[in-house]
């Protein structure tokens, strides 16, 4: 019975660490966003799962030419879809990159089977601009005639705050003259709606390969992805696919109680089959009087 409650004690030491961590991490991460200056409270995304994006926006693509956004959507092939400004000295760059070095790592190929579109949030950004842009990071995909997939487009103030409206992007102009802005990327459905939101500057392979099977609505994929989907969720913290740890880990609370509970029982079951073993003398051995020989 000692060795049970000892397991017992171990349990309940384990759970209550798990939680004063949990409470540590909670405070960590209030104190971290009370850290945030004022001048950048507002950044943030605000997520707008399954919205539709306003398709009769106009903007500026890298060859000045106007261009309804809307169009982009009529491949029948999902986006992937980041704003940011092309003269972003960091920030918006390693989103890209990031994209793009995922993208680079999948069986999809941009321009056939997915987009990238890129709008800028900076109203002076001009088509030039977007048109370097768009040379380096197809050079950087690598792959021949992927170069359509890649759209980057510029508009004036009005268009870009009503499409940073619905996608749940805010950002605000910092005093250098330049953005203060999240770090993230949508992947939006052919029929143009947000199905998910990718945090971060580095995007796992997987991660993105199942958000745009997601996304296609099955017009991408086979079914080894959909049985990953079924055996996959998306935590939308962490913006990952992951195994779901949360549900295990509940699944592992409950046999772990089973387990306590058979064990107790075990030993109690243990202990009455043997009554009278347990009254015996430590020095003595069964069958011997307790009393004195005569």
């Amino acid at each position: 019975m000692k060795a049970v409650f000892s397991y017992i004690l171990a349990a309940l030491s384990m759970a209550i660490f798990s939680a004063a961590a949990r409470a540590d991490w909670q405070q960590d991460a209030a104190a971290s966003q009370q850290k945030i200056p004022d001048a950048y409270a507002h950044v943030g995304v605000d997520e707008h799962l399954n919205a539709q994006l306003p398709m009769d926006l106009w903007f500026y693509d890298q060859k000045a030419q106007k261009v309804r956004f809307g169009d982009y959507f009529n491949s029948g092939r999902p986006v992937i879809l980041q704003l940011g400004y092309l003269e972003c000295p960091m920030l918006c760059d390693q989103v890209s990159r990031g994209l793009i070095e995922s993208s680079k790592k999948i069986s999809l190929t941009l321009g056939k089977d997915f987009d990238f579109i890129f709008v800028s949030i900076d109203p002076t950004d001009s088509p030039a601009a977007a048109a370097i842009k768009l040379d380096s990071y197809a050079a950087a995909y690598g792959r021949p005639g992927s170069a359509s997939g890649f759209h980057f487009l510029v508009g004036t103030e009005s268009q870009i705050q009503q499409l940073a409206v619905a996608v749940g992007f805010r950002y605000q102009p910092a005093n250098n003259g330049q953005f203060a802005h999240p770090a993230v990327a949508m992947i939006v459905s052919p029929e143009g709606k947000i199905t998910r939101y990718l945090y971060g500057i580095n995007f796992p392979s997987e991660t993105l390969r199942l958000s745009l099977v997601d996304a296609s609505h099955g017009k991408i994929g086979n079914s080894v992805d959909q049985i990953l989907l079924i055996c996959l969720c998306f935590d939308p913290v962490t913006g990952k696919y992951s195994m779901m740890a949360q549900n295990m880990m509940k699944i592992g609370g409950v046999l772990t109680m089973v387990g306590l509970g058979g064990a107790i029982f075990w030993m109690v079951k243990r202990g009455s089959h043997h009554p009278a073993d347990n009254l015996q003398p430590n020095n003595q051995e069964p069958g011997q009087s307790g009393g004195t020989d005569r």
